[in-house]
């Protein structure tokens, strides 16, 4: 059964097990929703799902998805609601969106010579663009599930994987300060060694990969989890992207 992970229960700050609000609607092991963002904007939604997932950015970190109003409406229509994702990164000094080494805040230190310093501002500051967004757009960010995409499409060091684990933390640092908001990470076993190597956060998986809903059915042990936690969704492609409650 998958209650606070879903259904907006909210937790205390560094704890995201600890439910203190009770959750009005319970999803159990077995159900089936649906994920959607940016590339489905203009086109039908899923049909029949147990619950939603929104992308609130568009396609990386400081970017936005321009359907996630009406993409956020019909996630909330679903028994379950909706919750939503945001893609991470760390590109250093690559980025685009703003000057790499001019972040000072929160964390003062940025500069050339501390990267991780860098990246952790990064990723702090996305999380709070995108959860501005989502209350612009929703009302509704707090009270919610959020996952980060941690996925090697993105930009992240090849080198250093202290700065890449700075630039997640940030993210999950801000939102876990943010009321009832529960943080969750998507990604697989590789592309999460590729980019984090061995590390290890308490925090619920959802798992991607499974061929067909067999597979992913077969992916709810605690074998596939990328981080150590528990996982508590794992994900196929037929059409749709269908995400499966374990």
């Amino acid at each position: 059964m998958l209650l606070a992970l879903t259904t907006g229960a909210s937790n205390s700050p560094g704890s995201p097990f600890a439910p203190a609000v009770p959750a009005p609607r319970v999803l159990q092991s077995g159900a089936v929703g649906h994920d959607i963002s940016w590339p489905q904007c203009g086109k039908a939604q899923p049909a029949g799902g147990a619950f939603g997932i929104v992308g609130v950015t568009g396609g990386r970190p400081y970017t936005a998805n321009p359907c996630l109003t009406s993409q956020f409406a019909w996630a909330e229509a679903t028994p379950g609601g909706g919750s939503f994702y945001m893609n991470t990164s760390n590109p250093g000094a690559r980025a685009v969106a703003l000057d790499w080494y001019a972040q000072r805040a929160p964390n003062p230190a940025c500069g050339p010579g501390n990267e991780v310093a860098c990246a952790y501002d990064y990723g702090f500051n996305a999380a709070a663009g995108a959860f501005a967004y989502a209350q612009v757009s929703t009302g509704k960010a707090n009270g919610r599930v959020w996952w980060l995409d941690v996925e090697s499409d993105n930009s992240w060091s090849d080198t250093d994987i202290g700065a890449n684990r700075a630039s997640l933390q940030g993210s999950i640092d801000f939102l876990q300060r943010q009321p009832g908001v529960v943080v969750g990470v998507y990604s697989t076993a590789r592309m999460w060694t590729r980019i984090m190597g061995d590390h290890r956060l308490p925090l619920p998986n959802w798992v991607a990969g499974g061929d067909n809903a067999a597979e992913a059915v077969a992916m709810c042990v605690p074998a596939f989890s990328m981080t150590g936690g528990p996982v508590v969704l794992t994900q196929w492609v037929d059409g749709f992207d269908h995400d499966y409650v374990c």
